[in-house]
């Protein structure tokens, strides 16, 4: 494998860069809401029940953006895609920081989702695109540790500055930094990829395509994968604060809590990236997914100090993050150029449903009070079965994507 690997140009690199700090620009613009949920909640008296749509009106706009929006970036390309949703990024997040009800909220967040679920797409497409051979799971990799960086970050900045300023000027921060992006993203973006084929073949025909003979059993168990595996993963993201409190943790160290888990996530997105050099991710994938399901357990029903549940926060982030984000790798390599994005975006569409479906679902099963233990154990059964989708992906996929 290590022969067929190409030289990486100053070109290269800077794209996949580029795409690492928008993804990281994007991980801030997702996880703040999960940081912010309890000050929030306080001021404008929002149940669990109610909280769980908030957190998911992103979640259904990356749906959008990914189902709807990222695919014409195989037609049309990808730069004129991304600054787009970058703009739509910018919108939302600065208005989620001066709308003065839940329904604003909610509308702001669903237009920040459009453009992040369209960026998602498009970046894991354009860094497999430009990347040497042989380093396409690598640069794909990279690209994906930028999401949970930024959310350790963003925790920490949070539990800093949230009793100075409020959770409103936060958002209105987090908004601005998104603005910063788009003059950069023009000046870095190529204006058209040699080895794209957008142009060549309409929206309609590329997900036509994704049900040929050759791609239709891979792309359904990719779709089972996404789907179930943000099912958890957003559950996690969004109400790991909330958990890591009903484990016994204070308002400040459930806050923590989250940045531990999104630290874990950061190591383990790396980790797997690295990995990637000499292990495949269809292997990769489901041991951690697998690994993650047993976090889960222990931290639900084990008596944990602040010590030993700060630990197993990142345990769960490393292995549940660090292996679901193993799906990209393995989604770029189960299609070509033509149909990348296609393919790309209506996988990470069709799993914005168990994006949606997951944070509302641990919302009613918090407000049900039904308990920690029971509740990641009922998370464990979708985690389960998205390793074994990947586990079946990387075997329709190991011949094709390793010889090239």
């Amino acid at each position: 494998m290590s022969a067929a690997r190409g030289r990486w140009s100053a070109r290269a690199a800077g794209i996949v860069a580029l795409c690492f700090v928008t993804n990281m620009v994007d991980g801030m613009d997702v996880n703040i809401m999960s940081f912010i949920r309890a000050a929030l909640s306080k001021d404008w008296a929002v149940a669990d029940d109610a909280m769980g749509y908030v957190l998911s009106a992103g979640t259904l706009g990356m749906g959008i953006g990914a189902l709807l929006i990222a695919p014409f970036a195989d037609r049309f390309g990808r730069k004129p895609v991304i600054m787009a949703a970058l703009a739509l990024m910018s919108v939302g997040m600065v208005a989620s920081g001066f709308v003065g009800s839940i329904d604003g909220l909610m509308l702001a967040r669903l237009v920040v989702g459009m453009g992040i679920g369209t960026v998602l797409a498009t970046m894991a497409a354009l860094s497999a695109e430009v990347a040497p051979p042989g380093w396409q799971d690598l640069a794909v990799g990279i690209v994906q540790a930028g999401f949970p960086l930024a959310a350790v970050g963003t925790g920490f900045v949070v539990a800093w500055a949230q009793p100075l300023v409020g959770w409103q000027a936060l958002l209105r921060w987090a908004g601005w930094v998104t603005v910063a992006l788009l003059p950069l993203a023009w000046l870095v973006l190529p204006a058209r990829m040699a080895n794209a084929a957008h142009g060549t073949m309409s929206s309609r025909q590329a997900i036509a395509a994704l049900f040929g003979t050759r791609l239709r059993a891979r792309t359904l168990l990719l779709w089972v994968a996404v789907f179930t595996g943000l099912m958890v993963l957003y559950s996690m993201l969004s109400w790991i604060t909330k958990l890591a409190s009903g484990a016994g943790l204070s308002d400040a160290d459930s806050i923590y809590a989250g940045a531990f888990y999104n630290f874990g996530a950061f190591i383990g997105t790396s980790s797997m990236g690295l990995l990637t050099l000499k292990v495949r991710p269809g292997v990769l994938v489901p041991v951690l997914l697998s690994c993650a399901a047993v976090a889960l357990l222990v931290f639900g029903n084990a008596q944990l100090s602040v010590g030993g549940a700060l630990a197993m926060a990142f345990l769960i982030g490393l292995t549940l993050q660090g292996g679901y984000n193993g799906m990209w790798p393995l989604a770029a390599g189960s299609y070509d150029a033509a149909n990348r994005a296609t393919g790309i975006g209506w996988a990470m569409g069709i799993g914005r449903g168990g994006a949606v479906v997951g944070p509302i679902m641990a919302g009613y099963l918090l407000a049900a009070k039904v308990s920690l233990p029971m509740i990641l154990a009922i998370y464990c059964v979708p985690l389960l079965l998205c390793a074994l989708c990947a586990l079946l992906v990387g075997r329709q996929t190991a011949p094709a994507h390793h010889a090239a």
